[in-house]
């Protein structure tokens, strides 16, 4: 293969077939989820799409996340990220799944979830609140988000198809004739691509800046009429940027596991991993602080009555759970080295954080439905969310069985770098994120 491509660095390692476990889990998870799904709706259909809402909210941020996470690292020329951005992309495979789930989520149950449309309407805020309006933004620019994400996830893997297809590389998926139209050979090709994951990198940035803050403000701050925040939108998305680089780090010890990659991702890269991770926790409890700090000393009504239902009795609790996930035990467990650099370890933390994430999107919503009742998570939220979890799965494995869960190729951007003394340090190549 052409060795300025980087091809003899990384073995090509992908699912030769969809692992029957794997498609077994799914299955299984899809099927129980949908009935937990189907026994809500016929019990309590308001808690149903509730419940619905809440996945949504979790598995379509971790999605998101992981996808920008792999934007981020391409537009940052992060040389230690080689091993683990394929990883990455592939949760765009969730994404078109997302989009389609958005559909009945606001067009079917807004009525039990958003107050606006049957309750009266603080002055001004009937232009930004009704219903048409708030369909057309949010499939429109979360939309957007997913057409880009799936362009840029497109040029991230073309080079690899184009060139494993041209060395007849073991049983070819149907779908890689599709990925390699006009191909023009492996240098010009690698040329292309680098130049338009670097163009829509950012392009992917803003519009996930964007789509996920409309979610933030109709989907968690319109639920409260009342309340407002400025900061929800930030809050939100970095949120779920640091649920992407957990589920990605998750993923990522799964997969060196069964593939045996234990030679291409080294420690080296899950310490650079970890510490984007544990950054992005103390990130995550400023955003938080910032936000509460604010509110609290406004001394006004309506932005503290957000707060008190979410801290106070009944739900105080839920809150020093979420707390605790994010920050606490993050921060403390991996402030060493070794937590960061042992596989094992670190997919702790991040089954730690997801789990708190998910916790987190329930409080951000529930309160707002429930502010004095004590209503906990439930066999609504954890079925519902076993559908998701089986989507999410099937998804995944399926990238993984049509591409390389490595990347083999570099940008050219990176080649330069690497092309530099001080930057070629072999096994413990880290830089920057």
């Amino acid at each position: 293969m052409a060795e300025h491509l980087g091809y003899d660095e990384f073995p090509v390692r992908r699912f030769e077939a969809y692992p029957r476990g794997a498609a077994l889990a799914a299955a299984i998870l899809l099927v129980l989820g949908t009935i937990a799904f189907v026994a809500a709706l016929l019990t309590d259909p308001a808690r149903a799409w509730r419940a619905y809402l809440h996945n949504w909210l979790f598995f379509t941020s971790i999605s998101s996340g992981a996808v920008m996470l792999a934007g981020v690292v391409t537009m940052a020329r992060g040389l230690w990220s080689q091993p683990i951005r394929r990883i990455a992309v592939s949760f765009v495979s969730f994404l078109p799944i997302a989009w389609l789930l958005f559909i009945p989520l606001l067009l079917v149950s807004g009525r039990y979830y958003f107050p606006w449309t049957h309750e009266a309407l603080p002055k001004g805020k009937e232009i930004w609140l009704n219903v048409p309006f708030v369909v057309g933004r949010n499939l429109v620019f979360f939309g957007a988000f997913v057409v880009v994400a799936l362009a840029f996830a497109y040029w991230s893997v073309r080079p690899d198809v184009g060139v494993l297809r041209e060395e007849h590389a073991g049983p070819e998926p149907g779908i890689w004739s599709r990925f390699t139209g006009g191909w023009r050979g492996a240098e010009r090709e690698e040329i292309r691509a680098s130049h338009n994951t670097a163009t829509l990198a950012p392009i992917m940035a803003l519009l996930y800046a964007v789509s996920l803050s409309l979610v933030a403000f109709d989907l968690v701050m319109s639920l409260d009429p009342e309340w407002k925040s400025t900061l929800i939108g930030g809050y939100f998305f970095m949120g779920a940027f640091l649920g992407g680089i957990a589920a990605t780090a998750l993923v990522t010890t799964i997969y060196r596991r069964v593939l045996e990659l234990e030679d291409a991702i080294l420690p080296g890269n899950y310490h650079d991993l970890g510490k984007l991770h544990f950054a992005f926790n103390i990130f995550w409890a400023y955003l938080f602080w910032a936000q509460f700090i604010v509110i609290w000393y406004g001394l006004l009504p309506g932005e503290q009555r957000f707060v008190i239902h979410r801290f106070a009795s009944p739900n105080g609790a839920m809150a020093l759970i979420v707390l605790f996930c994010l920050f606490v035990v993050p921060f403390f467990g991996m402030l060493g080295v070794k937590p960061k650099r042992t596989p094992g370890i670190l997919a702790f933390f991040n089954v730690v954080v997801l789990a708190g994430l998910w916790i987190e999107r329930w409080l951000l919503i529930y309160p707002s439905w429930y502010p004095r009742t004590k209503v906990w998570l439930g066999w609504q939220e954890l079925g519902v969310g076993l559908a998701f979890a089986g989507l999410l799965v099937a998804s995944l494995v399926w990238f993984a069985a049509r591409f390389p869960v490595l990347q083999l190729w570099r940008p050219v951007a990176e080649l330069e770098l690497l092309g530099r003394p001080e930057d070629a340090s072999g096994e413990e190549v880290t830089q920057p994120s």
